[in-house]
């Protein structure tokens, strides 16, 4: 079966400051890190748009409706998506079907 990688899409609320969201973003890590199936997760920001993509791979679909389900009930979660514009929020679960990956490097 393939992997799956989910996508969400979305702007801050008006007035969010970027560190204050990351703070809570990475206050989500310990749930995500802890589902079953996790490989990999991302966070990243279009500095022109304004727009944040987090981008999470799972080994399987059905793990990552799972963590998505459930997602709501961590704390962390509701402190993060709190700073989130919810009309702009865009989530997909999309099937991997090709794959390279480079020497690891550490992110800055």
């Amino acid at each position: 079966m393939d992997n799956i990688v989910e996508t969400v899409r979305f702007k801050l609320k008006e007035g969010t400051d970027a560190q204050t969201f990351l703070a809570a973003a990475e206050g989500t890590l310990p749930y995500i890190s802890g589902c079953e199936g996790f490989v990999y997760r991302s966070l990243s920001l279009n500095e022109e748009t304004q727009e944040w993509t987090d981008i999470v791979y799972w080994t399987n679909l059905a793990n990552a409706q799972a963590a998505s389900n459930n997602f709501m009930q961590d704390a962390g979660a509701q402190k993060m998506v709190s700073h989130i514009d919810g009309a702009t929020l865009v989530m997909a679960h999309e099937s991997v079907k090709m794959s390279a990956m480079g020497e690891c490097i550490e992110s800055a």
